[in-house]
């Protein structure tokens, strides 16, 4: 870890008025640990340890005797402690805490955010012990990890047109096909796509989402060769696709798409997918609102604004997703979500963020429905749609 990324962590500290933050591991237990402090995730690290950031200072490392070294390789600054028993390894954390009254850790309260709450209760409970109060790192490691540089937002840029083309592509395949008489199937339509991505050098993380009728329904809907419907005239067809370049520091594009197999959309589709539309704009209004007025947002206000759309039609209990997740160098990065559903998302949405909007309705054993975009708020608070489309209306895909 570089000293300039100590730095940057130690004006953070400062701003939010955080003493340090306490970084600590078993056996691979705190990922945002390993993310934080670059460990490879095949590092053979057996005992606990702990790695201290003071908002003024050098930091400290606490590491068992069996694996002195252990971290070395890391090139971590500052000084290192040596435990070898349990009472030497608590007589160092009451040393570099002493006269530290706040730190942050990988802890939710009530575990509310559990894509942050990595630290488990017993060893809060010796933290806490040494009359140290004890914050979430969650806006922590938002502001270190969530927000994009300019470089990587422009490098976003025709990554997030391209995506929206591809997806129109794929509705064209499954026009072509069906209008010479091939049979098309879900898994010949994710092929596709996956082949368009390797023609621009876009990665991604797991096969795109091609899914028709109740298929649709199940929102992580797999598919193979052999498991795979075939699509036909009167279908409606969800994809959901990602990618993003391909280099460890670039960041993503996803989003989700309807297109039905006709000229003519049905009115009940037309009905279903206006609900989602308009629970989508209430949400993106709310933080072009809240930006463009320097109100501060979190992100369970954002899956509110949608939900209650989706709540007042009367689909509410076919709602069964977070309205959307952060967007880094992760497809499902460490920033904050907008979730008030599958837990309450407290953390504050930062100008450098991207993150998705997508309510959908799923219907079992009948439809499902979702629209997706991908939401950044630039660096001035001006927030946009990436890639500039928003779908408002199902696809028809052979129109």
């Amino acid at each position: 870890m570089e000293l300039q990324k100590i730095f940057k962590l130690q004006n953070i500290l400062k701003e939010l008025e955080i003493d340090g933050w306490l970084l600590y591991d078993f056996k691979g237990s705190n990922k945002i640990a390993y993310k934080i402090l670059e460990i490879d995730n095949n590092f053979h690290i057996t005992r606990r340890f702990f790695y201290f950031i003071p908002k003024i200072g050098e930091p400290i490392q606490i590491v068992s005797a069996v694996e002195a070294n252990v971290l070395d390789k890391l090139n971590l600054p500052g000084k290192k402690i040596v435990y070898s028993n349990l009472s030497s390894l608590h007589y160092a954390l009451s040393e570099i805490l002493s006269n530290i009254k706040k730190i942050a850790m990988e802890y939710s309260p009530k575990n509310m955010i559990p894509y942050i709450s990595y630290v488990d209760a017993g060893t809060i409970e010796l933290v806490k012990s040494y009359e140290v109060e004890i914050i979430s790192s969650g806006d922590l490691i938002s502001k270190f990890t969530a927000i994009w540089t300019k470089e990587q937002y422009e490098e976003n840029k025709p990554v997030a047109i391209n995506i929206y083309k591809i997806v129109k592509e794929a509705f064209g395949f499954i026009k072509d096909c069906i209008n010479s008489g091939k049979v098309v199937k879900e898994y010949d339509v994710q092929q596709y796509i996956l082949q368009q991505f390797e023609n621009y050098n876009y990665i991604t993380d797991y096969p795109p989402i091609v899914a028709i009728n109740a298929n649709a329904a199940d929102p992580h809907y797999e598919i193979s060769k052999e498991k795979s419907a075939e699509i036909k005239d009167g279908d409606l067809v969800l994809i959901d696709l990602w990618c993003k370049p391909n280099k460890q520091d670039a960041v993503w594009s996803d989003i989700t798409w309807m297109g039905y197999v006709g000229a003519d959309i049905p009115e009940k589709y037309k009905k279903i997918f206006s609900i989602l539309v308009d629970a989508r704009e209430k949400a993106f209004e709310l933080v072009a609102e809240r930006f463009a007025k320097k109100i501060p947002l979190k992100g369970y206000e954002i899956d509110i604004a949608a939900r209650q759309v989706i709540d007042e039609a009367g689909y509410g209990n076919f709602f069964v997703h977070r309205t959307g997740h952060s967007i880094t160098t992760d497809l499902h990065g460490d920033g904050p979500n907008a979730d008030n559903y599958e837990s309450k998302d407290e953390r504050i949405i930062m100008p450098g963020m991207s993150f998705s909007i997508e309510p959908g309705i799923y219907i079992p054993g009948e439809m499902g429905f979702r629209t997706e975009i991908d939401v950044f708020v630039n660096f001035e608070g001006y927030v946009e749609c990436l890639g500039g489309e928003r779908q408002y209306e199902i696809y028809p895909i052979m129109k």
